[in-house]
């Protein structure tokens, strides 16, 4: 193992699940990583490996899991929530603005997603049981007929 970049000082650290999902800023200059615990989004230059708050605008990304970018659009999976954020990224991913939260299936909890020929394909986890159990299932439509997620009201 061989360290490259150390977030020390920048990222606080708190109970739960920290860093998670990780993908390549638009320019491919930085990689974006959410941490879930906060709904943070940090940025880290691939140039000096310094590290940066992503500007999100005050959006809630709590339990920010699975991330996948497809051009400026960034889709968060935000797993305990039952929410899939939708957000246009920056150029170079310093900033990041919400188009869209919808609520999942409650059912499920979904941890991490996947583009392929044109979809998203999601991983349900089954992170609420204490032991999981089958059946282990990708999909591709993870809202059904939930309503769009508004946010605590």
């Amino acid at each position: 193992m061989q360290l490259w970049a150390d977030a020390t000082g920048t990222i606080t650290t708190a109970e739960g699940f920290n860093l998670g999902g990780i993908i390549t800023s638009p320019d491919r200059r930085a990689l974006i990583v959410a941490q879930g615990n906060t709904g943070q989004l940090w940025r880290f230059d691939l140039r000096n490996a310094s590290v940066t708050q992503v500007d999100t605008r005050g959006a809630d990304l709590v339990n920010a899991d699975g991330l996948v970018r497809q051009g400026s659009r960034l889709t968060v999976v935000r797993n305990f929530s039952r929410v899939v954020s939708t957000l246009r990224l920056s150029h170079g991913g310093s900033r990041a603005q919400v188009v869209r939260q919808q609520a999942t299936d409650p059912e499920r909890v979904l941890t991490t997603v996947k583009p392929l020929r044109g979809q998203l394909l999601y991983i349900d986890s089954h992170f609420d049981e204490q032991v999981a159990a089958p059946p282990y299932q990708v999909i591709t439509n993870p809202f059904g007929t939930h309503p769009p997620y508004r946010g605590p009201r």
